[in-house]
């Protein structure tokens, strides 16, 4: 079957354009390709192509030629297209364990909001942790769209792995997790939740608490960590470490961790005090205590850490250490920003460590303990 074929434009037909001074594209419905931004500028392709490179070597009437049919044609370039020219696409790609919790999502929320604004348009992947092979086919899948930078939610396990694997030649930023040193093109942003936890854990020994029981969300440990500022701070004191309660990042399973710390306290053991490792699941360790007939915080204080949206109006309003998530995340897309652009003009960055830290938010859920 035959079809019709549109004439390429030429310098003459300049004059077609309409009234409101936006030309129709040369292809009717399709949207304009390079090709035709050169027809109707008058000159090559490679020519517009050092254009929307920014190119210096170009004459300032090929310039203005060339933006002027842009405008015409309201041609928008593809980035991808641009990216296979110059080796690497100008995006930012964010991969993260797990996408739906607070704060991923808050972080990633302050990824895009900054890259946007600087023009990078931004790709978000979910890691498969099931297997160390099917890990590494995520990270080859991402590194296959050939990114300018990735940001890591070291939040966990997975994530380290992940952040391992990623080539030396990419730029990247960590979010959270212990100190690396030995990855190169790395800048880390440093959200102090040892600081945190050593203080949420101080907070509630100060009210008279004996000890506080930890339960810690995956990938919890690392000298980094909420966890490890809350040993600290036993340390510190001169108390034993109880043993932690590990949880997953459901809070079902949260409530029946909860259920199991009311059943002791009904048994009479001397536990009034427990830091969870988030605020989702601070609040399915107190539905479980509530289950047993444990109260908050008449019998037993419970902390989080977040400062999830839900915190504020959760019974009783939830003590927590609040994290700026969307911070962090405007944070490391502005990092990798600096760096590309540190990179197209030769120059090259020394790793970088920002410190974020978050505060103490005191609301309802603690309080001194009582004599039973």
């Amino acid at each position: 079957m035959e079809h019709d074929q549109q004439p390429e434009p030429t310098p003459e037909r300049q004059s077609a354009a309409s009234s409101s001074g936006r030309r129709q594209s040369p292809a009717g419905k399709r949207a304009p390709v390079i090709k035709d931004v050169a027809a109707l500028a008058n000159v090559s392709v490679s020519t517009v192509s050092r254009y929307l490179n920014d190119s210096p070597k170009l004459s300032e009437e090929s310039r203005a030629r060339i933006a002027h049919a842009i405008a015409l044609l309201d041609y928008r370039p593809s980035r991808v297209a641009r990216g296979l020219v110059n080796s690497a696409v100008q995006s930012i790609a964010v991969l993260s364990s797990n996408t739906t919790l607070y704060g991923s999502a808050m972080t990633i929320q302050g990824v895009e909001d900054e890259a946007r604004a600087n023009g990078y348009p931004v790709t978000i992947a979910k890691l498969d942790g099931e297997s160390t092979a099917g890990l590494r086919a995520s990270v080859n899948m991402v590194m296959d769209l050939n990114p300018g930078g990735v940001v890591v939610l070291n939040y966990d396990a997975v994530a380290r792995e992940a952040l391992a694997m990623l080539p030396d030649s990419v730029a990247k930023v960590a979010i959270a997790g212990d100190r690396v040193d030995d990855v190169a093109e790395l800048d880390q942003i440093d959200l102090c939740e040892n600081q945190a936890g050593r203080e949420l854990t101080e907070y509630l020994l100060g009210l008279g608490h004996r000890t506080v029981i930890h339960v810690t969300i995956p990938g919890g440990g690392g000298g980094y960590s909420r966890t490890a500022g809350w040993e600290a701070a036993l340390r510190g004191a001169g108390l034993p470490v109880p043993d932690v309660r590990h949880c997953t990042w459901n809070p079902k399973d949260a409530r029946e961790i909860g259920r199991r710390i009311g059943r002791g306290v009904v048994s009479g053991d001397a536990t009034t005090a427990v830091f969870a490792g988030n605020d989702e699941i601070a609040m399915g360790v107190i539905r479980g205590l509530a289950d047993c007939g444990v109260r908050v915080p008449d019998d037993v204080s419970v902390v989080g850490f977040d400062d999830h949206p839900l915190a504020d109006v959760w019974s009783p309003a939830l003590t927590t250490y609040r994290q700026d998530f969307a911070a962090a995340g405007r944070r490391a897309a502005r990092l990798l920003v600096e760096r590309l652009g540190a990179r197209s003009r030769g120059e090259d960055l020394p790793s970088r460590r920002v410190e974020l830290p978050g505060e103490l938010v005191i609301r309802d859920s603690e309080a001194a303990p009582r004599a039973r």
